[in-house]
């Protein structure tokens, strides 16, 4: 696999897997964040002011929200300090939550990777310690650490607590779970910072900072429910692991588990209520095209005991040998003792074809129905049908507003569903060479479209001239073929046009980029030790666009008579007024296809 980069036009191309983009987008798709997050993080590390374009009013509205944001991060830094350094140090940290942490089994590397802490078990020691250190009491209590009555004798939030930090992405701390360690039996077992300028409950997972490369690298995220079952696995060098924060699995961790992979596997306690929430967190990844796996645990272990009483090779390998896809795991699990019950059999079923129409890829989900009809003894007909009557009801809003409904999986399913690129037989075959072609024009374009053909033209005008009025087969490429003219229309400097940023579509982004980069660099070698002179580019980029565009031409008029041919040979008798008309436009193609195959020295049948 090749991966190029361009300091000089500031872009990156992977030649692998299709990855490419510039110094920002790099950042977005290393780290997992999105565009502003990216444009702060490295305005932050290289000391850049950002000065946002916005009314008197909105910029003065924005810099008070953000700075609220960054008052509660340094808040939120200082606290997981405060509570690690009271776990490391104070009597009652190292006497009740470090012993507890030893006696769970987790050593010191553990407790640094996690910043564990602890909180006293007293009204306000937090509070007090970081008023005097100079931190509001309204900033404090923005951040979720502290609460008051009316604004009146601040308390601590969390007291009597071993501290998990849950860090976003960029690895800054915005919430803490706490897990009491009193014997209180009238406190909750765990509770967590309440929703925060900087926080929002759903919208991040418990480890994901310290898991994110090892997910991506392995392409597979292990998810748990709990913060010690992260700890345990992460300790026994299962590092690709997170959970979801004390909360029921959203669509939007989902969705933050998928910028790294699209494998999930869950992991999850073998008796009932595991077996519930494995089944609950099932239909939201396959809603977000998740290729989804189960591993049940013996019943009474969860992730953290198993761990401490198996080795690593004896935890990976149950793990191996117990993993399941979700349609065998709701097969195994809702067909239990359904076998004397046709009704509840029944409804296993419907309910193992609800999730199957939530896969949006028509190939994967014809697979699982397939495999759905073996398992249940059923026709695959007769799931087909139920697949597509779920599929209309999770649809029926978007019918009702006049919106097609499309995923509907098909008996006998051709080519016609499959993508232009992925085609395969003639019109496949064809369809690359066009598509081959228009994107060479749009290369010309791209890199010569500002040198002067004559006194008059530009390299850009005279390939306008010569597709005048053409629309490109593939979709994007004639996205950009519009968005090109549109700002010719406009007068945009040709050097924006070649800008990939000046574009907002990602897919003209990506062209651009994929244009612009090649995998390949001419060796000055061929010269020196094989006598075969290699053309500088730069002086011979008029044959270059005359050969680019005038193949293209030729092309499409190759294509169109084609067309002619078949619309003749459908006529009937009686159309002999239209049979005219495609022989007369076929005659005036024959003219400019042979000029133009004399030029490259083509033979004409």
């Amino acid at each position: 696999m090749l991966f190029v980069v361009s300091p000089a036009k500031n872009i990156y191309k992977c030649f692998g897997c299709g990855a490419a983009g510039d110094s920002i987008k790099f950042l977005m798709e290393h780290e997992g964040i999105n565009y502003p997050e990216a444009l702060r993080f490295l305005a932050e590390k290289y000391r850049i002011e950002i000065i946002e374009d916005l009314s008197d009013y909105d910029q003065e509205e924005s810099k008070l929200r953000q700075s609220e944001k960054d008052s509660v991060f340094i808040v939120m830094k200082y606290a997981a300090q405060f509570f690690q350094d009271n776990l490391l140090q104070s009597k009652e940290g190292k006497s009740v939550g470090l012993s507890y942490i030893k006696h769970r089994g987790f050593n010191d590397k553990t407790i640094q990777d996690f910043q564990l802490g602890y909180a006293s078990d007293s009204f306000n020691h937090f509070t007090e310690t970081a008023l005097e250190a100079g931190y509001q009491a309204e900033i404090l209590e923005s951040a979720g650490l502290v609460r008051s009555k009316d604004g009146n004798n601040p308390y601590d939030f969390f007291r009597a607590r071993l501290m998990f930090p849950i860090n976003n992405l960029s690895g800054k701390v915005v919430a803490f779970g706490g897990r009491i360690l009193s014997n209180n039996t009238k406190q909750a077992k765990y509770i967590n910072t309440p929703e925060t300028p900087i926080y929002t409950k759903g919208n991040l997972l418990y480890g994901i900072y310290q898991a994110k490369d090892a997910i991506r690298k392995q392409d597979a995220c292990y998810l748990v429910e709990g913060y010690t079952d992260v700890l345990a696995l992460y300790q026994a060098g299962i590092t690709n692991v997170v959970a979801s924060s004390g909360t029921a699995l959203t669509k939007e961790q989902v969705k933050l588990i998928s910028r790294f992979t699209r494998n999930i596997i869950l992991i999850y306690d073998g008796d009932q209520a595991g077996i519930n929430a494995a089944l609950r967190g099932v239909d939201i990844m396959l809603e977000q095209d998740m290729k989804v796996e189960v591993i049940l645990l013996p019943n009474g272990a969860d992730p953290d005991s198993f761990v401490s009483e198996n080795s690593i090779d004896e935890t990976l390998e149950y793990f191996q040998n117990n993993k399941k896809d979700f349609i065998f795991f709701k097969a195994d699990v809702l067909l239990k003792g359904t076998q004397d019950d046709p009704v509840r059999k029944s409804q296993a079923v419907k309910d193992i074809v609800d999730s199957i129409a939530l896969i949006n890829d028509q190939i994967l989900r014809a697979f699982y129905t397939r495999e759905c009809s073996k398992i249940v003894d059923l026709s695959e007909d007769i799931l087909i049908t139920e697949v597509n009557k779920a599929i209309i009801k999770s649809h029926q809003q978007k019918a009702r507003s006049g919106s097609p409904v499309t995923g509907y999986q098909e008996r006998n399913p051709g080519v016609t569903n499959i993508e232009p690129e992925k085609q395969v037989g003639v019109e496949g075959v064809r369809k690359k060479s066009v598509y081959a072609q228009e994107k060479g024009v749009l290369r010309v374009m791209l890199i010569y479209g500002d040198k002067q053909v004559d006194d008059s033209m530009t390299a850009m005008d005279f390939i306008l001239s010569q597709i005048n009025g053409i629309e490109f087969e593939h979709p994007v490429y004639n996205k950009l073929l519009k968005a090109i003219i549109q700002a010719l229309n406009d007068n945009v400097d040709f050097e924006q046009i070649q800008d990939e940023n000046y574009y907002e579509d990602e897919e003209i982004k990506k062209l651009i980029i994929d244009i612009k980069m090649s995998p390949y660099e001419l060796s000055p070698n061929w010269e020196k030790f094989h006598n075969i002179i290699i053309k500088d580019p730069e002086k011979t980029w008029e044959d270059d666009i005359f050969s680019t565009v005038n193949r293209y031409i030729l092309h499409r008029i190759k294509g169109r008579l084609v067309e002619i041919d078949k619309k003749i040979k459908a006529l009937s008798p009686d159309q002999f007024d239209e049979c005219i008309k495609l022989m007369e436009e076929k005659v005036l193609l024959q003219n400019p296809k042979i000029d133009i195959a004399k030029k490259f020295g083509t033979i004409i049948l």
